[in-house]
């Protein structure tokens, strides 16, 4: 009787030994497996901030800042106006010519003319006065071109010379002073420029403090006919 129920059961404690075997072993393995979850969070969150904390002890490499933009270039239009120190000195820009009057004519001594108060010279006959008297140059110099014969077309500057001979205004000479365009025909220039003789000064007085003068006008042809003939300026020397 005391063997029989050793063997009888022999079986069933072998298998509830095996069952507290097998229990423990999976609370085991659960345990394992927690804290290897645990290990594997917290290598996790410590690693994280490590980039920080790195950062924070290495020095910053210092960003290289972008080297200054260069000048923009000048507009086109900037860079072809001239460079003020090209300009001329302001001393030698030449001032417009005016119309004044020359001094006196050759072979006179300026101390030894006349002048009135204020200094000045005084023209030997009013310069109105002449112009006044032009249209009597226009038929002599009509009848230049008719003796020429040609139908010439051009300009040229002719002059004279008034001045007192024997207590009267004459025209002293007359010449061509620039043959311009009508170059080509000097008789005809020969003989317009000697029509200023046809001016009668013997009625006018001479003044007292009259100085000669030296007239210039201009005359203009269009195809053979007179197209300009006017007195232009004068002077008090050639």
């Amino acid at each position: 009787m005391a063997s029989l129920p050793g063997i009888w059961h022999g079986q069933p404690v072998r298998g509830r030994t095996s069952t507290l075997v097998l229990a423990a072993s999976a609370v085991v393995l659960l345990g394992l497996a927690f804290g290897l979850v645990q290990l594997t969070r917290s290598a996790t969150q410590a690693a994280a901030p490590a980039p920080a904390h790195r950062a924070a002890d290495t020095p910053a490499t210092p960003v290289p800042t972008a080297a200054p933009a260069a000048p923009a270039a000048p507009p086109l239009a900037a860079a072809r106006e001239p460079s003020p120190a090209a300009a001329p000195p302001r001393g030698r820009i030449a001032a417009p010519a005016l119309p004044t009057l020359s001094p006196a004519p050759a072979g006179f001594a300026r101390a030894e003319l006349k002048r009135d108060a204020n200094g000045h010279l005084v023209p030997i006959v009013p310069f109105q006065d002449l112009r006044a008297q032009i249209p009597r140059t226009d038929a002599p110099m009509k009848a230049c071109i008719e003796r020429a014969g040609v139908r010439a077309s051009g300009k040229a500057t002719l002059s004279f010379t008034v001045a007192a001979r024997a207590g009267k205004l004459v025209v002293e000479a007359t010449s061509v002073q620039d043959e311009d365009t009508l170059a080509a025909y000097p008789e005809l220039l020969e003989c317009m420029h000697r029509t200023a003789n046809a001016l009668v000064l013997d009625d006018k007085p001479i003044p007292e403090l009259g100085t000669p003068i030296y007239v210039r006008r201009h005359i203009r042809l269009d195809n053979g006919v007179l197209a300009e003939n006017s007195f232009f300026n004068f002077s008090y020397n050639p």
